[in-house]
């Protein structure tokens, strides 16, 4: 790293989700380098607990991480700036906003997300429907289901009427929501045993199968679990009409809903679209081996922003374990600019997948090992605290400092 005397690098990070705080993360504490992380929302968003908050399984301060109280943690050359990015000036190497002055960088990473795609041929679909990527549309959804349960339980009309939710999309996202609730909604009807209307869960999948592409042993092991909590599967027919209250599939079949999801895709958020690069038909930035753009070395792109692939070059999926990758090799790349060293090609596999599935229940594949139930339910909690909790560690750090800090100056 830096002798004394030496240049300060300073590494801008848009965006504090998974791939944005692993890079930060790599580059905490480095000499010679401080980091500004830029972010819309004060908060990391823990998108894998998502689906528990909306099945009220945990509090809603279990879902965020403060990323103020974070940053500090991390140490003095971090700082958390919270602000909403409109554009980079790639080649002055400014970052602008919305509001305030441009922020210079020697470095970024563009770790800014994607957002719900809700396909612009499916007439009604952005206007009738949700998407749960972001901590709002979890709220909204964990709203409207207790809403729902609470009309029943005060009003003697409304206390025999079912009601829907139609989930458009069997990914895992889908399959992982459409779970929880429905094992959510059962658990509630046995322990109240109130004379309370039934939940019906419709999960629609263009395909013939839920979880299109993966092992058919999981695949049928989740199709059964989903069997058997009471979700209502569509297969091998797409959504083509969307209006209120009312899906249209492709084969000519109906779904009444009183409330839907989509979960059919992702595209890159707006502000990664309008920037002034290479992009997929999705809207992601392209990026060559090292997760940089090219023809601007200094910036590199991880996570849901990247047009992330493997080394055989088949595009990867937008999941968690995907970003964190990106994240950790993009700040080692930097780190290795910063030193004259040479990089290294990124080479992001999937070491394996936690699927939730309900209840104390869930399927973990690794592609050599499969386990499903409890054991894998603890494993896949496992996972999840070993990513939080020195998260929640640092913030618990920073939020003293914060604190002093503010002492002292009142």
């Amino acid at each position: 790293m830096q002798e004394k005397g030496d240049a300060m690098h300073h590494v801008v990070i848009i965006g504090g989700g998974y791939g944005g705080l692993k890079a930060l993360g790599v580059l905490a504490g480095k000499k010679g380098i401080r980091v500004t992380l830029v972010d819309r929302h004060p908060y990391h968003f823990l998108q894998t607990e998502g689906y528990d908050l909306i099945a009220g399984k945990i509090p809603f301060d279990s879902t965020i991480i403060s990323l103020r109280s974070l940053c500090a943690g991390f140490g003095d050359n971090i700082e958390y700036l919270h602000a909403v990015a409109e554009d980079i000036d790639f080649k002055s190497k400014k970052v602008l906003f919305e509001e305030g002055e441009p922020l210079s960088y020697d470095y970024l990473v563009i770790a800014a997300g994607a957002v719900t795609r809700f396909f612009e041929n499916i007439e009604g679909l952005r206007n009738y429907s949700y998407g749960v990527k972001s901590l709002r549309g979890a709220l909204k959804l964990k709203e409207f289901f207790e809403q729902e349960l609470y009309k029943r339980l005060e009003s003697a009309t409304h206390a025999k009427e079912c009601y829907s939710i139609l989930i458009g999309g069997a990914g895992l996202s889908g399959v992982e929501i459409a779970a929880e609730m429905q094992a959510y909604f059962n658990r509630y009807y046995r322990s109240n045993a109130l004379a309370c209307g039934s939940l019906r869960i419709h999960l629609v999948s263009g395909s013939e199968t839920v979880l299109k592409g993966m092992h058919p042993s999981v695949i049928r092991a989740v199709t059964k679990r989903l069997n058997e909590l009471g979700v209502i599967l569509h297969r091998g027919s797409h959504i083509i009409k969307v209006q209120e209250r009312l899906a249209i599939l492709e084969n000519g079949s109906k779904i009444p809903f009183d409330f839907m999801i989509f979960t059919g895709g992702i595209m890159a958020a707006p502000f990664i679209k309008g920037l002034k690069a290479e992009h997929n038909r999705l809207g992601q930035l392209v990026v060559n081996s090292f997760l940089q753009i090219p023809g601007y070395d200094e910036v590199f792109v991880v996570g849901d922003a990247a047009d992330l692939k493997d080394r055989k070059g088949r595009r990867l999926p937008p999941t968690a374990q995907t970003a964190e990758q990106s994240g950790v090799d993009a700040a080692e790349n930097i780190l290795a600019l910063i030193d004259k060293r040479e990089m290294k090609v990124s080479d992001i596999k999937i070491r394996g997948l936690a699927i939730a599935l309900g209840g104390r229940f869930a399927i973990i594949d690794t592609g050599k090992i499969r386990i499903s139930g409890l054991p894998a339910y603890i494993g896949k909690k496992v996972i999840e605290k070993l990513y939080k909790l020195p998260l929640r560690f640092k913030a618990k750090e920073g939020f003293k400092r914060l604190s002093i800090c503010a002492n002292r100056s009142g």
